[in-house]
């Protein structure tokens, strides 16, 4: 059985669209697939966050947790919505949302004003 690739080229090589110079998402390799025509993302992968733009704290602030601290109360004091729980586990390397925080535990924080900025990165990839 044939395997995927993975394809030496910039997103903006294979598609030529561009992310915003401060995109907050990374995309996980481009894979060519057997065929050796037909290049896709895979999707059974996540997204995660640029870590060049996850180190500046122009868009970040801390969080620091106690022992009443869940992901949705978070994003509920941070954002005012508890769905917004997946951007505090995003932007913490968190693949297991169901583990829980420790006391005093420091999260990294996406400023309100951003998140604007990731849902329009999750939108330009979408039309792909």
């Amino acid at each position: 059985m044939a395997q995927s690739t993975k394809v030496d080229k910039t997103f903006y090589q294979v598609t030529n669209i561009k992310l915003r110079q401060t995109s907050m998402l990374r995309l996980f390799d481009i894979l060519l697939a057997p065929d050796r025509t037909t290049k896709y993302l895979n999707i059974f992968k996540s997204l995660r966050v640029n870590k060049g733009q996850q180190s500046d704290y122009t868009f970040f602030s801390t969080y620091e947790t106690s022992n009443d601290s869940f992901w949705d109360t978070i994003a509920n004091e941070i954002y005012g919505t508890p769905y917004l729980w997946w951007v505090v586990a995003l932007f913490n390397d968190v693949f297991n949302p169901f583990e829980d925080l420790n006391d005093g535990q420091n999260l990294q924080i996406l400023k309100p004003d951003y998140v604007f900025t990731l849902f329009k990165d999750i939108d330009t990839i979408r039309e792909l």
